[in-house]
């Protein structure tokens, strides 16, 4: 600095006058320099979000239904710049009420609902699916793990973490089961890939939706691995915050909305958007 900031002379070490100024207007600096920062980011966000849409998705769906999903809206739409971040359901939520996402892709189930008030989130409901017990095959084409299973021979059961949206769903089934089962935890994961990948593997049984095990159902790669008493059916839901957000995302929302009401010459909801007061009981295993 070509001064001398520091007085060593002493005990304990002190600053000198010349510091002490220099300590004032460093602090002047890097608060202007803060300011300058959130000023610039704050100028970047707001020009973005005119052209971006940030989606927050559930994990499974971000590879089974959302790809397909885009694509149809981008041929009927526009283009879309789309911002994807991944997510179990109760982060997707958390991201929703922060404002750090400005549609939530997730499912939804009547006995779970998602602690989202529909005054503040309105959401459309964009299709209906359903999550099975599977297991892979043995060489007769057979299920090699098949509920309820045995209390001598307890089935392997791979499963979600806990807190994530699936696994409560599986825990939902478990609890309301009408006939007694013996399994045996023997792997978690958050993912209902890595899932898919234990259970082709041989390792277990585990409920998956089915279009995350189309392909594996269709080629006898899986079989299910119990009856209808052992599944439910999953909404899949669009959400956004009632507070308007960017131009890209109001037109968007704006579309689909027109797309689902619109897309029957009698003005009502397509098959696949169930009005949320026509819900059916969909828990099949109460």
């Amino acid at each position: 600095m070509g001064t001398k900031l520091v007085d060593r002379s002493v005990t304990p070490i002190m600053l000198t006058p010349a510091g002490r100024m220099f300590r004032s207007l460093a602090a002047d600096i890097l608060r202007s320099m803060y300011a300058a920062r959130n000023l610039v980011g704050g100028y970047e966000k707001f020009a973005e979000n005119d052209h971006v849409v940030h989606f927050a998705v559930a994990h499974t769906l971000v590879f089974t239904l959302f790809p397909e999903w885009l694509k149809r809206l981008t041929d009927e739409f526009g283009h879309i710049m789309a911002r994807v971040h991944a997510v179990n359901v109760p982060e997707g939520v958390q991201h929703l009420v922060t404002g750090d996402c400005d549609l939530l892709i997730g499912y939804h189930h009547p006995h779970l609902p998602i602690a989202l008030d529909p005054n503040h989130f309105p959401f459309m409901t964009l299709g209906i699916e359903r999550i099975v017990p599977v297991s892979a095959t043995g060489k007769d084409g057979k299920p090699l793990f098949e509920l309820p299973g045995k209390s001598s021979r307890p089935l392997p059961l791979l499963a979600y973490s806990s807190g994530a949206f699936l696994g409560n769903v599986v825990e939902m089934l478990l609890m309301n089961a009408t006939q007694p089962y013996s399994l045996f935890r023997c792997f978690e994961t958050h993912m209902s890939e890595a899932l898919k990948g234990m259970v082709v593997a041989g390792h277990g049984i585990g409920w998956l939706p089915e279009s995350c095990i189309a392909k594996e159902l269709s080629e006898g790669t899986l079989v299910r691995a119990g009856s209808d008493i052992w599944a439910t059916e999953l909404e899949i839901r669009l959400y956004r915050p009632i507070k308007q957000r960017g131009k890209a995302t109001e037109q968007l929302w704006a579309f689909i909305s027109s797309q689902l009401i619109g897309s029957r010459s009698d003005g009502a909801l397509p098959d696949n958007a169930v009005p949320d007061n026509e819900l059916p009981d969909i828990l099949t295993a109460a």
